[in-house]
This record gives structure tokens, sequence and C-alpha cells, in this order.
């Protein structure tokens, strides 16, 4: 049986707010090619970028809203705790977006996960009028969706990781999907576990998701 130590460190570890990093780490993993700077300060410039903007000014945001005592907890545990921080996370991803979706150095399927990650926030704000939807779900159906759409348009059958300029090792790509689904299962089962939601604010998340990937596909290509 699952320790709630465990399912608190599986919902800090795949908090909402990291997701966007996450993926560019898959991006870099399963095709680092589609970054003409994949290497060096550029991408270290690229990769501050994206983290200070989706993750820094959020999480700043939400804790300053914390310590003002507009919201009760950073836990977000109430429907009316999320508005602000929601819209605060659709602002900076928004502009994360403007900044990136023409950047000859973004590869455009990465720009259009963030455009989805918007259009998740967007429904996932109107259907928190009414449910507790899991924002955990909500990033993580994005994810694997972006993980897919990556591996069957840009991915080969197996990758190549390299772990220094001496060592490297090579996984096949099912077993990727594999692995970052049993992650994904650990951490819904968490949410669960802690009764942080119930199993239609999961599937619901997963599936919100999910749908905003397919949107922004449909938009950006």
């Amino acid at each position: 049986m699952i320790s709630r130590g465990i399912a608190h460190f599986f919902s800090i570890l795949f908090h909402p707010l990291l997701i966007i990093i996450y993926v560019l780490l898959l991006f870099i993993v399963i095709n680092p090619y589609l970054f003409p700077y994949r290497n060096g300060r550029e991408f270290g410039t690229i990769f501050l970028i994206v983290f200070f903007t989706s993750v820094v000014i959020p999480g700043v945001a939400i804790l300053l809203l914390y310590g003002t005592g507009l919201i009760q907890s950073i836990e977000l545990k109430e429907r009316t705790d999320r508005i602000g921080p929601l819209i605060i996370t659709s602002v900076a991803y928004l502009w994360l977006f403007l900044n990136i979706r023409t950047h000859s150095a973004i590869p455009g399927l990465f720009s259009s996960f963030v455009l989805g990650a918007i259009i998740a926030i967007f429904i996932a704000f109107f259907i928190n009028n009414f449910s507790k939807i899991s924002l955990h779900a909500v990033g993580l159906g994005g994810l694997f969706l972006a993980l897919l759409n990556l591996i069957l348009t840009y991915g080969r059958t197996i990758t190549t990781i390299q772990l220094t300029q001496d060592l490297s090792f090579t996984i096949h790509n099912i077993l990727i999907i594999g692995i970052v689904s049993m992650i994904i299962g650990a951490v819904l089962t968490s949410r669960l576990y802690l009764k942080a939601h119930n199993i239609q604010d999961v599937y619901g998340g997963f599936l919100v998701g999910m749908i905003s990937q397919i949107i922004a596909l449909r938009f950006f290509f």
C-alpha cells in the first residue's frame, strides 16, 4: 500500500508547473536535433527562459498570494484558491508562447505543446467553477499526448541517451512510453490516495489535457 510520504513525493515531483520543463527534457532526449542550439550557452539560455516563465513566475506568484492571505493553501485545496494562480499561470504561459512560437531555435511541436497548455488552463478554469478538476491530471494528459506525438512524428525506434562524452545507452521508444505511463499512473494514484480528488476529477483532467493538445495541433499545424 502506497504511503502518504510517497504520494506527496510524486505529487510534488510532478507538480503541474513542472510539466513544461519535463516535456522540454523529453524533446531533448528523444530528438535533440530538433534544436539548432542543443549544446552550450545558447540552449542554456532557452532552458532558463522556459524555466523562469513556466515555473518561477507562477510559483512565486502562488507564494505571494499565500503570504498575503489571498489563498488559504499553496496546495490550492479549495476551488476558489485556484482562480488567481490559474490566471497568473495562463498569462505567463501566453507570454512564453508569444516569444517562442516564431523562434528559429524552438521546434514548432514544442510551441504547439505550450499553446495546448494554455488551452488546457482555460478549460480547467471553466470547469473549476463546477468541479475540482485535477490539475496534475491535466498536465500529465498533455505530457502523454506530446510524448506520443513527438515519438510518432520525429522519433526513431531507438533513442540514444548521451550521459557523458564517453557514456551513453539506448532505449526503445516503446519502453519510454511504458515508463512514462507508469509514472503517470503513480502520480494520479497518489492524488486519489491523498483524497485530493475523486476518480472523475482525475479522468476528466487527463482527458482535458489530451484534448487541449489535439486542439493546439490543429491550430498550429
